[in-house]
């Protein structure tokens, strides 16, 4: 024996020396022979295909349940190592098969919650889960423990591994074998949510056929954590727009109307996804047109009341909101900031869709509140997206243009026109200006258009405020200093917005203190 515990018929059993592992063991070598590791004369020979080898030792009286053990086992994760999962590990399948026939245990536990017929489903091998099963393997035995969840390996059956593989014929073969189809992972995640978020529709089938829970959802601290709450096999096909799963499953008893811990449905996230067969497929069964988020994590969100027809306008998906409208959604409905199917459409610059919400009830006046809690409507919108059409149909409508954003943020005092000179929209500058905006107005700070448009580097917005009177030397007080536009474009380097100024008279500074 070595230093390391390895016996000449280990030595010549590793090296696959057949003639001499014969010759040591006709002359009494121990076939159990482990070295300091725990690794026997066999595991190696099994690793590594050495089907002649491994037969002699079995054939001598070797155990195959023996696994490596210790600190450099642990270094090497090969703990719990049996040599049938050695051999299943390096895909040695005669060597798994012939163990297997000797007696091998396919539900030998590995230190990390492994066994070899979980690994033998990892790696979809029919043939050899075959074997497996014909030699006792537990069908539904799953990793659990603290290294399990570290690899999030939790709860994964060998089902729910061949689910993730879409293996068809594996699944089939476990459920005819009697393995629960129900099992759920440490996120409370099922192989028939799994396939039906993938778009395996066999594998749906053959899993709803063999009494898969049309309804089960993930639940638990983990499943809140990462939003899955809730989530049952139809909201997940209906996000990813699989309407022949959704068909399915509606007809084998899904609920249409099912919440996530969000409050989505199935239509909320097919209508977000833009998903139109869905949403079709989704309202024909009776889906709830006006359902939406509701609650303190929908709060926390920000998308409590935001129904499908108000997340299809923000999304500009313009048939889903015909469809929507048709159907009976509510046009007038609004967020918890206010927000309405209206507002979102204004930054679409899709005037028939504003025109159509409106043939249909909604108010063309609605307010809401902006990031910084100033209240705004559908001009500031169309102002600041550079919806034109949208614009001028509000403005003919009747809205005031110079209406000001109300409120103490930083937005305040704003109008349609300031926005405007902001993004450079020439064509909206022009219009509103014509229909009577105030080019001089000021927002709560004292920056007027003209200083904005100049800020920004808007040299052709800049002239056309000049041409239509704005105020070129109009100051306002920054950093204890009195500011003009001038001032605004030499500290950003605007030199073309700084020539078109001096054409229109503009003072220019002895020197500018402002940082650049």
């Amino acid at each position: 024996m070595n230093l390391c515990g390895q016996t000449p018929l280990f030595c010549a059993a590793k090296e696959g020396r057949t003639d001499i592992v014969k010759y040591l063991l006709d002359r009494g070598a121990n076939p159990r022979v482990q070295n300091h590791y725990g690794v026997s004369a066999l595991w190696i020979p099994a690793q590594k295909g050495m089907l002649d080898v491994v037969e002699l030792l079995l054939n001598a009286g070797a155990e195959t349940h023996v696994a490596p053990f210790g600190n450099l086992a642990d270094e090497l994760n090969i703990t719990g190592w049996t040599p049938l999962y050695a051999a299943m590990k390096s895909r040695k399948f005669d060597v798994v098969k012939l163990l297997l026939k000797r007696g091998a245990d396919p539900n030998a536990v590995t230190k990390l919650g492994s066994t070899p017929f979980l690994l033998a489903s990892e790696i979809c091998d029919l043939d050899i889960i075959e074997a497996c099963v014909e030699a006792g393997a537990d069908l539904d035995f799953a990793p659990s423990g603290q290294d399990a969840d570290n690899l999030n390996i939790t709860g994964q059956t060998a089902l729910f591994m061949a689910t993730l593989k879409d293996r068809v014929d594996v699944v089939k073969f476990l459920i005819q074998k009697g393995a629960h189809v129900n099992v759920q992972n440490r996120y409370g995640v099922s192989p028939l949510l799994l396939c039906a978020e993938s778009g395996n529709f066999e594998l749906v089938q053959a899993l709803v056929q063999a009494g898969a829970d049309v309804n089960i959802t993930p639940q638990g601290e983990l499943a809140e954590d990462n939003f899955l709450a809730g989530q049952t096999p139809l909201f997940g096909a209906a996000k990813k727009g699989h309407v022949d799963i959704c068909e399915y499953l509606i007809q084998n008893g899904a609920d249409v109307n099912a919440i996530t811990m969000t409050g989505a449905t199935p239509l909320y996230t097919a209508t977000e996804e833009g998903h139109l067969d869905v949403v079709q497929l989704l309202i024909r069964h009776g889906a709830d047109v006006n359902r939406s988020p509701k609650g303190q994590v929908a709060r926390d969100l920000h998308i409590e009341n935001q129904t499908p027809l108000l997340i299809a306008c923000m999304r500009n998906h313009e048939t889903i909101i015909r469809h929507l409208i048709e159907s009976g959604a509510n046009v007038n409905v609004t967020s918890e900031r206010g927000s309405s199917p209206f507002l979102a459409i204004c930054q679409h610059n899709n005037v028939e869709l504003a025109r159509l919400l409106i043939q249909n009830g909604a108010r063309h006046d609605v307010e809401a509140k902006n990031l910084y809690d100033g209240k705004i409507n559908g001009l500031i919108v169309a102002a600041e997206s550079g919806s034109f059409e949208t614009l001028r149909l509000l403005v003919e409508a009747g809205l005031d243009v110079n209406y000001k954003i109300e409120g103490k943020g930083e937005t305040a005092g704003r109008t349609p026109l300031f926005c405007a000179c902001a993004k450079g929209f020439q064509d909206i500058v022009e219009y509103l200006i014509d229909r009577g905006a105030d080019v001089n107005g000021t927002e709560k700070s004292g920056l007027s258009c003209l200083h904005i448009a100049s800020a920004m580097g808007h040299a052709d917005t800049v002239r056309i405020l000049c041409e239509r009177g704005a105020n070129v030397d109009q100051q306002f007080r920054f950093e204890e200093q009195d500011v003009t536009a001038y001032d605004l474009a030499e500290s950003q380097q605007h030199d073309h917005v700084c020539q078109v100024l001096k054409t229109f008279g503009a003072r220019q500074p002895p020197h500018s203190t402002l940082p650049s």
